[in-house]
């Protein structure tokens, strides 16, 4: 028996998967990183802090990669840092807070 490996290689390439990135809901609300940058910034380990340390830093990175509820924390890179501002630390909480 022959085996293809071309076939099999172009065969492989065109399988998607069934799930998808699940992060194709957020590229729609993606930040005005202009807007952020003319808030107060502030470094994520900086967020805990302001609320009361009820949350680890761990879970401000994922809110800003993942999110939470179809909404990301709006961040911004500069000099290799990732930054977000307390005003778009209280925008996330009120999108994302149960009513």
């Amino acid at each position: 028996m022959r085996f293809d490996v071309t076939f099999c290689f172009f065969h492989s390439r065109e399988v998607t998967m069934p799930h998808g990135n699940k992060n194709n809901a957020f590229k729609s609300q993606t930040a005005n990183p202009m807007k952020l940058l003319t808030e107060e910034l502030i470094q994520f380990k900086e967020v805990p802090p302001l609320l009361q340390d009820r949350v680890h830093i761990s879970t401000v990175w994922r809110w800003a990669t993942r999110g939470l509820k179809n909404c990301k924390l709006e961040t911004v890179s500069i000099g290799g840092k990732r930054l977000t501002s307390v005003q778009a630390v209280n925008r996330f909480l009120e999108k994302t807070s149960s009513r």
